[in-house]
Order: structure tokens, then C-alpha cells, then sequence
């Protein structure tokens, strides 16, 4: 059942929120905050937001400071728009913690440099000489710890073959196709 024919369900029976809420396993403040958030923005306070609502670092300020005074914290998140009252606290202690920003958590991958086979079977035999010192092969190659320990990996499983290590993606021309290009 989703949250709006639970609401609905809710609003047709005699049953109270506690006892609704237990026969369709639902707790009920979770089913006190759909209320809330359908009374105060209809269908869409009630619709599971693919996207992250974005709140300026003022906007973000002045909330907490006003819930930090003493103000209802129901009628804050009315007033700025704020989705539950656990992220105006959440707000709260990254505010006392000097922690409180506009970003986003969400780390960017780094993409890896490329790096060629002649330039993999180098690190590889720098790790093997170096009594498997993956770490020290990161710093002295700048490439990623997972890639080295792969690379090795690949190099052991493959009895010790350095083929283990090439690049096999993409289509390869037969020799015939080169011979009529040139």
C-alpha cells in the first residue's frame, strides 16, 4: 500500500492513528508526519522526492536559530519549508559543531590515469622486488592501491604471465584490414 492510500484509508475509518497504523505496519509517527506534510503541500508533501531538496546556508541559519531560541520547531519547518523536523536538528548540531554548509555529501569519483602495459608490468615487478609493498607502489606510481593489488592478482592467477596484464577492450583489426589500409 502506498502513502496516499494509507492516508485515504485512514481518513475513511473510525479506527485511531495508533490502532490504523499498527494494522498496516506502519508506525505512527511516520503516519503523523504524512498528515502533516499532506496538509501542508497536498499530494507532493506526500510523494517520495526522487531529489534532494536544496536549502541556502541562510535559509539553513536563520532556521536554526530560531529553533536554538526556543521557537516550535512544527511551526519552523512550516515557516521555511522544511521537509521533517530530524533535519532541523540534524542542522542544529552541524551548527554547533561549526559543520553546517550547502554542499552536498556525495564524494565525485576520481577517474584513474591511464596507463599502459608496459607501464603496468613496471609497477608490478616494482611490487614484486619491493615484498608486495602495494602502498609504497601507490606513491612511487600514482595510481590507485585497487589497481596495483589487481594488477598483481591478474600477473599471479595467470602463472606468473605477463599477458594477464593487457588490455583486451575494444576491437582489434586482423592483420589483413591493416595490410589493405596502408
Amino acid at each position: 500500500m502506498n502513502r496516499l492510500e494509507l492516508l485515504y484509508g485512514y481518513q475513511k475509518t473510525e479506527s485511531g492513528l495508533k490502532v490504523y497504523a499498527d494494522m498496516h505496519h506502519v508506525n505512527q509517527n511516520t503516519m503523523t508526519r504524512w498528515i502533516r506534510q499532506f496538509l501542508l503541500h497536498g499530494l507532493a508533501g506526500v510523494r517520495h522526492r526522487s531529489l534532494n531538496h536544496r536549502y541556502s546556508l541562510n535559509t539553513k541559519i536563520e532556521a536554526v536559530k530560531e529553533y536554538q531560541a526556543g521557537f516550535p520547531g512544527e511551526k519552523i519547518i512550516e515557516k521555511y519549508d522544511i521537509r521533517s523536523l530530524s533535519q532541523l536538528k540534524q542542522w542544529s548540531i552541524q551548527y554547533n559543531n561549526d559543520e553546517l554548509k550547502t554542499k552536498s555529501r556525495k564524494r565525485v569519483r576520481k577517474m584513474g590515469r591511464k596507463v599502459s602495459f608496459e607501464e603496468k608490468c613496471k609497477i608490478v615487478q616494482w611490487v614484486l622486488d619491493h615484498d608486495n609493498d602495494y602502498q609504497g607502489a601507490t606513491i612511487q606510481f600514482n595510481v590507485s592501491y585497487q589497481r596495483v593489488y589487481s594488477w598483481v592478482r591478474k600477473y599471479h592467477e595467470a602463472a606468473d604471465s605477463w599477458e594477464a596484464l593487457k588490455d583486451n577492450r575494444g576491437v582489434k583489426r586482423p592483420d589483413d584490414i591493416k595490410r589493405f589500409k596502408n
